[in-house]
């Protein structure tokens, strides 16, 4: 073999080895994806190493995505950017208007995430909520004056009212009494008098006549009623009686007039009364058409700000508490190798190749130098 076909063969041969140890090394990145065993001992390099060291690599990687990915510094940084505000702000806005132009009422809102009968238990928890109130009131007062309870302001007031509260009796009572069932009720009681009084009411009817013994009272009475004495009298008796009032426990108030019976009943009448059916039959367009400028302009910048913030506030713990490495490794650990292979070759593939040939290159020159050393030598 002359010199020039000794340079060639051994560039040839030097280009294959190289070329095919270095394809060779990249498929046993991967493959094979199984240890092999001969006699009961494992076939070296089996698994490829990407496979034989899964475990580590699935640790690995959920280490970088906690330390160096996804950090709570970096979530923070972009959670509290101007960029996500934006985004979301426009999103609150759109989805604002979206909601005043419809038609759907409340209740068919609730209804269409699975939350049925809203107004049966929006009362019955404001039912429950009340009597659980006005319970704890009851038991925390019930030995104390009703004075010891009742604000100053308030004691004072009723006291002012004290003189209208008179007034109104007297004027509504000489209302009554002029009208008809006023006068004939007056009759009836000077008749039911004197029949009382026997033989001196029957004289006395007999001269005078019950209708016009009545006639004669009704103006005398009406005198009497509208008097300002009887007025300072009415007065004062309804005074006495609301300092003997404030003067009782809620415990005494119970015993004489069932106190505690009486205001859950008024409660009652006043939840029948303003019932929550009403609100969930309303449109939520209405609803909202009339807070919308509220909510797109002030609400909605300010409850997203406290919401970003208590997010970025408690991001730290709540990565903690996710275990995102655990999460990663998991998913690594499920992944399948050929998958992997599948994905890395397909984004490396050209690089992979020129690997391949760059070992053949330097097989080739490897091969020229021996070459010349054989000539040579």
């Amino acid at each position: 073999m002359g010199i020039a076909g000794t340079f060639i063969f051994m560039i040839v041969i030097g280009a294959a080895i190289g070329a095919v140890t270095n394809h060779f090394a990249i498929q046993m990145l991967f493959r094979p994806y199984r240890p092999y065993y001969l006699f009961g001992k494992r076939v070296p390099f089996t698994p490829g190493l990407i496979p034989k060291r899964r475990d580590e690599l699935a640790k690995q990687m959920g280490l970088m995505v906690t330390n160096h990915l996804l950090t709570p510094e970096g979530i923070k940084k972009r959670l509290m950017s101007d960029t996500v505000k934006k985004q979301a702000l426009q999103f609150a806005e759109q989805f604002t208007h979206k909601m005043a132009a419809s038609g759907m009422t409340v209740h068919e809102a609730l209804a269409a995430i699975g939350i049925n009968h809203p107004q049966e238990a929006a009362d019955a928890w404001i039912d429950r909520f009340t009597d659980e109130k006005l319970s704890e009131l009851y038991r925390k007062y019930e030995h104390r004056a009703i004075k010891e309870w009742l604000p100053g302001d308030v004691q004072e007031k009723l006291e002012e009212k004290v003189p209208m509260v008179a007034d109104y009796i007297l004027k509504r009572s000489s209302d009554y009494f002029e009208s008809e069932e006023g006068k004939e009720r007056l009759g009836n009681m000077i008749d039911d008098f004197l029949k009382a009084r026997g033989m001196f009411g029957s004289m006395v009817q007999m001269f005078l006549g019950n209708s016009s013994l009545a006639d004669r009272v009704l103006p005398e009475l009406l005198k009497f009623l509208q008097n300002d004495e009887t007025k300072k009298l009415l007065s004062d008796l309804l005074s006495q009686e609301w300092s003997k009032l404030k003067s009782y426990t809620l415990y005494e108030a119970d015993e004489k007039w069932n106190a505690k019976d009486l205001l859950f009943s008024l409660k009652n009448r006043a939840l029948t009364a303003f019932s929550a059916a009403p609100f969930f039959e309303r449109p939520i367009g209405t609803l909202i058409t009339r807070y919308e400028q509220d909510i797109t302009g002030t609400y909605a910048p300010k409850l997203l700000e406290a919401a970003l913030g208590g997010i970025a506030a408690h991001l730290e713990d709540g990565l903690k508490r996710l275990r995102l490495e655990e999460v990663v490794k998991e998913q690594v650990d499920q992944f399948p190798v050929e998958r992997l292979e599948e994905m890395v070759l397909s984004i490396s593939k050209k690089e992979f190749k020129m690997i391949t040939y760059l070992g053949g290159l330097l097989g080739g020159i490897i091969g020229a130098i021996q070459a010349l050393f054989v000539v040579l030598f």
